[in-house]
């Protein structure tokens, strides 16, 4: 997170564009053999190892997707120069920007008979930014392209950012060879949290004078344990230019809960089946902010934004745009004392198969469904996966999605005694 809304119109116009296709967030190195976090996401899969200890980067983890900005779409037959209106025509009428990023603090397993224990403390991070096709229409067309009261600039945007603390407690329990069912009770606390529930934002311009006006539907919500005096809409960078190392680690106030569960049955050598849940649950933030606006036909005392032709060489002050947005379009009004409130995680469905002619050769297909905000985004992951002489591993996959796109990706681990190294990626392309 750096700058609330810099980075919202930053993401939007221009990092997006260093995402090719698409990214899956972290199947991979679950599909690596020998790899003790085969049951990151599902703690019923079956875990080889009678104890580890992973500290600190043992796991880290970093993703983006997006639903619909393409590089390709980005530029014109000069590849050195952005072209907007290619862009913003290839968009779709609403956009998701996905990141997502996880890193072990601690991660302790051990194993008792048939029960494997595992805790594992984690920071994440994870922000979903959503804007209108109109929204980037604005910057490439101008307002004069959206002229009279049938024809107004839908200039949305919206923002889920979430960073908060993960202490996962899993038991694992083999019944019999073949069946193996986990479940990991989760306590959630949160960090910050910045949550745009509402814009329904309207910029109109008259056809005869130009006048520039809007309709404004806007509702925010924020909660936050970083240091820094938020009181105004604008504020809210605040609270991350203010982050120190220490706020990652405090522990204890904006409760939630999470769980997952699942279940692997092993039916011989060669064919294997796995069923789970992954992040069903919420965390309640506390001491919250609240700024509801609500007015319409709002006269924009100057102009929203000033000359964007040098977007092309990057050099255009973002900050002055974000400004004019926050004071113009949303005004830039004392936030309020509001009442508590949840989010939700994203949380996941997963139903895996594969079979194993030999160590070496290992084919994988997971069926995944994405549960965000009350809609339901299928993907599908096909993958290969062996390994050789006992030390090293390797996997390659292939995963569809129309939430998270089509992306390929492939992994390798290195195993050696009480030592395992692995790099994955999920977009090569990328």
């Amino acid at each position: 997170m750096k700058k609330f809304y810099k980075f919202l119109i930053v993401i939007a116009l221009v990092c997006s564009s260093l995402v090719s296709k698409a990214q899956n967030d972290g199947i991979g190195f679950t599909l690596l053999p020998q790899m003790p976090y085969a049951n990151f996401y599902n703690p019923g899969i079956r875990v080889q190892y009678n104890g580890m200890v992973g500290v600190a980067f043992s796991n880290f983890n970093v993703a983006m997707f997006n639903s619909s900005v393409r590089y390709n779409n980005l530029y014109g037959k000069d590849k050195s120069v952005i072209d907007l209106t290619k862009f913003a025509n290839s968009l779709d009428e609403n956009n998701i920007i996905n990141t997502n990023f996880s890193m072990d603090v601690l991660n302790v397993g051990f194993r008792v008979d048939k029960l494997f224990f595992n805790i594992d403390w984690r920071v994440r991070m994870v922000g979903e930014f959503s804007f209108s096709k109109d929204f980037v229409g604005f910057f490439a067309f101008g307002n004069a392209h959206f002229l009279g009261i049938g024809q107004p600039c839908n200039f949305n945007l919206g923002a889920d950012i979430s960073l908060f603390h993960e202490l996962g407690v899993s038991a694992q329990y083999e019944i019999n060879d073949h069946l193996t069912v986990g479940i990991r009770p989760k306590i959630l606390s949160g960090i910050a949290n910045a949550v745009v529930e509402n814009n329904n934002t309207k910029i109109f311009t008259d056809a005869n004078t130009f006048a520039i006006s809007a309709d404004v539907d806007l509702k925010i919500r924020m909660a936050s344990l970083l240091e820094g005096n938020v009181e105004k809409i604008g504020d809210v960078t605040k609270m991350v230019d203010s982050m120190a190392a220490a706020d990652f680690f405090k522990f204890g106030e904006n409760l939630g809960f999470g769980i997952d569960f699942g279940a692997e049955y092993v039916i011989n050598e060669h064919f294997g089946v796995a069923a789970g849940v992954y992040d069903l649950g919420y965390v309640k933030w506390t001491d919250a902010k609240v700024k509801t606006v609500n007015k319409s036909n709002y006269m924009l005392n100057d102009a929203v934004f000033n000359d964007i032709t040098d977007l092309n060489t990057l050099s255009i002050d973002y900050k002055s745009m974000v400004d004019n947005v926050i004071n113009e379009v949303w005004g830039n009004s004392l936030l309020d004392k509001g009442a508590d409130y949840k989010t939700y995680l994203k949380t996941r469905l997963m139903l895996q198969g594969y079979y194993e002619l030999n160590p070496m050769v290992r084919a994988t297909a997971i069926a995944q469904m994405y549960l965000v905000k009350g809609k339901a985004h299928p993907a599908l992951t096909l993958a290969y996966s062996g390994c050789f002489w006992n030390h090293l591993n390797l996997e390659l996959n292939c995963t569809m999605s129309k939430y998270t796109g089509t992306a390929m990706g492939a992994g390798i681990g290195v195993h050696f005694g009480a030592f395992n190294f692995y790099a994955v990626t999920d977009n090569i392309l990328c």
